[in-house]
């Protein structure tokens, strides 16, 4: 009855329109025992066609009823489930439940239709295809696949299942061309479930055999999901370690969350590396990485000692040769109402500028630096809190540890809803606000600093400082060398009142306080002639201050005559002036100072007397401060019309000067040089690409000869004096790009293992799309100096320094280009640290040249690889650096 129907079907349809026919089994025979009393079920027998085919076909469609085939020419597509297959022509044979697709020529013998045969995330375009929908087996010649970021080409493929298949005379590689660049050829292929695996092959570049090859090949499919691998070594050379097989192991996907890489590199000289990687992933949850590094150096004396003759490198060799590293990173998706974990943790044993640098920044940064931390805002509430371990290490050997730092905080609330649980009414007591935060500190230094006091002779003084090695032994040490504190900031808002309409006036009060573990206490000894200085356990000392200021805004507008581009330039002011008033906290009565006896002039024999702090920190300034601040901000803006406006109704905001300040202060309770510096800052945009920042102090007071202050004013109207400039700053920076710079960043790869560290000298992801990019930083300051005193032999002589700055790049052709980054220093007259990388695109291979032609890093590196992260062990390299030349 099925092919009846099909009969009639085509007699009906003319061959030369789109057909698209759904084909059925036949239905099943009636069991003719079935009764409605029976109580048995049985079973619908299943036919070969699991679900419907469909299909069609532009030119014609030919059925051969006996034969039970059908014949689709001209643009054939057939889908049955997720398999479709087009081709020129297609045969379908439902009595064997097979597929035949192949090509077809054009009048002019050109091939058209080639098959493309796909099966879920698996792609076939072959000559020939032969396949069986019910078995899934197919053979196809002539094919070419893609899996991951390779193609496979093959003379001849037999499909074994939904995935696997087996190949003969196969080529793999990565380059997308018909006919490849390079590959590597194996005359048996095979891919079992995510693994292509392939019998011995050598690799082929241009045509031309090569004996680079191996008895066997494995090769990882990203596709089919993280899975465990080998990690293949690179191979290298420096002149103090030896030849190396560098970053070679084992990759473990421990699950779809976590991943861990162990590798390591050794050398002919006996040196060693061994590191463990993992990565974490859980989405919309947290990310990062946990890697622990540990590295054994082995140095040939006889290559020291050429070093030291040859080239000053050996100062700079490591003194241990045993050194570990941490490296973890935890980055948390922020939710809502929830605390938010993250860590950057960076730690060495060892932070010398020596071999363990594999990327210029970490050369480049003098110190390491470690954060832990917690935080969290507690939903409907003012308060939050954090807690944070930190950590830091610089070059010097020198580590200071905060274990832990906690901060409470309450941002500032109404008092009035505070005291009544109420929300603000309005009333002007509401303006009243109250804010407090508090912060816990545990300081741990592994530096012992010298006990000693500027022209005091102490008891028990120290003049050299002392480093403790961190370590289980030396814990207690480190403890009793810490510092304890806890400090307290009260804020008082009084709220914003308006004063004769145009004045806006706000008052405010601070308080703050800070507990400490060490309070001192200083007494002369007549015994020994020296002080003596007790430490307390406990100490505080707090301080207060209240302020008050008057603001306003004055603008000043300047319409130019209709018919004129520039339409009006606006002046804006905004004047302020204060008062501030801070107790003589350098009373006996506060007790934060104290006044004692250092010792016994030998002239006239009276004591000698000093004043020294009580605290080691968080000391308020002596003297009363009684002072009346002031400031004026401006900033110029102009109106034009719109450049691409031709209506002339469209006008747009240009700002000439972003912001002009000056800032200074006038204290009436002191006794001398009650007028402070004046501080003068301007930064502006200039073109829509020139940013330009600028600095100065001037100070009001004369000087004499030897440069000491006169409590005097400069100031003459007359010699148009108004103050001497001390110091000054301007910087101009421009970025030129064309377009943003998506090159900055380096291409992940799709494996967490593909990810290798960076070389000093090889550049990262180029972007060949873009033309040229510039970006430029200029940065000149300026201190006087105020002459020698020949009496104190101290002084200061005027210094500049002007340094400028340059990085960017330039595709010289759609597959050439230079990326760059240099400097130079004006007055040291020395070029900064210089890189240059070249860039070349051979499709399916990368070639770069990078070169540090100045510096202990100077040096080339040359590399060739194949482009792809399936085989990016596939390369060449040839370098020379500060290490290896």
């Amino acid at each position: 009855m099925f092919f009846l129907l099909l009969l009639q079907f085509s007699i009906l349809s003319p061959p030369a329109v789109r057909a698209q026919v759904t084909p059925r089994p036949p239905a099943p025979p009636r069991d003719s025992l079935a009764t409605g009393q029976d109580s048995v079920a049985r079973a619908t027998p299943k036919g070969d066609i699991e679900t419907v085919i469909k299909y069609s076909a532009r030119d014609s469609i030919r059925f051969e009823v006996e034969r039970k085939v059908v014949h689709l020419y001209g643009d054939a597509k057939i889908n049955y489930g997720p398999m479709s297959l087009e081709a020129a022509y297609i045969e379908i044979n439902y009595d064997s439940t097979t597929l035949n697709a192949t090509s077809m020529t054009d009048s002019t013998g050109k091939e058209i239709g080639v098959p493309e045969f796909t099966n879920g995330g698996e792609n076939y375009a072959a000559k020939r295809i032969a396949y069986n929908y019910k078995t899934k087996k197919g053979r196809i010649a002539e094919v070419v696949t893609k899996e991951g970021d390779a193609f496979i080409h093959a003379e001849v493929i037999k499909k074994s299942g939904e995935e696997d298949f087996y190949g003969l005379h196969a080529r793999y590689t990565t380059c997308s061309l018909e006919h490849p660049h390079f590959y590597i050829n194996a005359s048996k292929i095979a891919k079992s479930g995510n693994k292509v695996m392939s019998g011995p092959f050598n690799l082929v570049i241009s045509d031309i055999p090569t004996p680079l090859g191996f008895l066997f090949g494995l090769f990882p499919t990203p596709e089919a999901g993280r899975a465990s691998g080998i990690i293949v070594p690179s191979f290298g050379e420096e002149r103090l370690r030896g030849f190396s097989l560098e970053h070679g192991g084992y990759y473990f996907a421990w699950n779809d969350y976590i991943g861990t890489s162990l590798t390591g590199s050794i050398y002919s000289l006996g040196s060693y590396d061994i590191s463990v990687a993992n990565t974490y992933n859980k989405r919309y949850a947290y990310r990062g990485s946990f890697n622990v590094q540990y590295n054994y150096l082995k140095l040939d004396e006889a290559d020291i000692a050429d070093s030291r003759s040859t080239d000053d490198i050996s100062r700079y060799l490591p003194k241990n040769n045993k050194s570990f590293a941490v490296q973890w990173s935890h980055s948390p998706v922020p939710k809502p109402g929830q605390g938010s974990f993250s860590a950057s943790v960076n730690v060495r044993s060892s932070m010398e500028r020596s071999l363990q640098y594999n990327s210029t920044a970490n050369y480049l940064a003098a110190t390491l630096n470690s954060t832990i931390s917690y935080q969290k805002t507690i939903q409907n509430s003012p308060f939050s809190y954090a807690i944070t371990l930190s950590q830091g290490q610089n070059t010097s050997g020198v580590m200071h540890f905060v274990l832990p730092d906690i901060n409470l905080s309450m941002t500032q609330t109404s008092i009035s809803e505070l005291l009544t649980n109420k929300p603000p009414m309005g009333k002007w007591y509401d303006k009243f606000q109250l804010g407090y935060g508090v912060r816990f500190q545990n300081t741990i230094d592994n530096v012992i600093t010298a006990r000693q006091i500027s022209g005091i002779d102490a008891i028990g003084e120290t003049l050299n400082t002392d480093t403790i090695a961190v370590n289980m032994n030396n814990l207690g040490e480190l403890w009793k060398n810490g510092r304890r504190s806890a400090i307290h900031n009260f804020s008082f808002s009084l709220g914003n009142y308006k004063l004769l309409r145009y004045l806006n006036f706000t008052p405010s009060v601070s308080y703050s306080e800070t507990w400490l573990d060490q309070k001192y206490s200083y007494s002369f000894d007549p015994d020994s002639q020296k002080v003596r200085i007790d430490t307390a356990n406990f100490g505080r000392v707090y301080n207060y201050n209240a302020s008050a200021s008057v603001t306003t805004q004055i603008f000043g507008t300047y319409v130019f005559k209709k018919g004129k581009r520039v339409q009006a330039i606006r002046h804006t002011i905004r004047p302020s002036v204060g008062y501030s008033y801070r107790p003589d906290f350098g009373a006996s009565s506060f007790g934060f100072y104290q006044d004692f006896q250092t010792g016994i002039d030998p002239v006239t024999n009276l004591p000698i007397y000093n004043t020294l702090g009580r605290f080691s920190t968080g000391l308020p300034g002596r003297g009363l401060q009684s002072a009346v601040t002031f400031s004026v901000q401006q900033n110029v803006e102009m109106k034009v019309k719109a450049e691409n406006d031709s209506t002339g109704s469209q006008t747009e905001k240009v700002s000439l000067i972003d912001n002009l300040g000056i800032s200074g202060s006038y204290n009436m309770a002191a006794e001398a040089f009650k007028l402070s510096n004046i501080n003068m800052n301007m930064n502006t945009r200039l073109f829509k690409t020139f940013d330009v920042s600028f600095h100065a102090t001037f100070d009001p007071y004369k000087r004499d000869s030897v440069g000491t202050r006169i409590d005097e004013y400069i100031f003459d109207i007359s010699k148009f004096k108004l103050a001497s400039l001390t110091n000054a700053g301007l910087s101009i920076s421009a970025n030129f790009n064309p377009e943003d710079r998506s090159s900055s960043t380096t291409v992940p790869s799709n494996l967490p293992v593909l990810q290798r560290d960076t070389d000093p000298l090889t550049p990262e992801y180029i972007d060949f799309k873009i033309p040229w990019t510039l970006s430029m930083n200029y940065t000149v300051n300026y201190t006087r100096g105020f002459g020698f005193n020949p009496i104190t032999r101290l002084g200061n002589e005027t210094n500049i320094t002007q340094t400028i700055g340059f990085n960017g790049s330039l595709s010289l052709t759609e597959k050439w280009k230079i990326t760059y980054n240099t400097g130079y220093d004006f007055v040291q007259k020395n070029i900064s640290y210089t890189n240059i990388n070249i860039a070349r695109d051979l499709h399916c291979w990368d070639m770069t040249i990078g070169w540090t032609p100045f510096g202990l890093q100077r040096g080339y590196n040359f590399t060739i690889q194949a482009r792809g992260s399936l085989l990016q062990d596939l390369r060449l390299t040839k370098s020379r650096s500060g290490w290896n030349r």
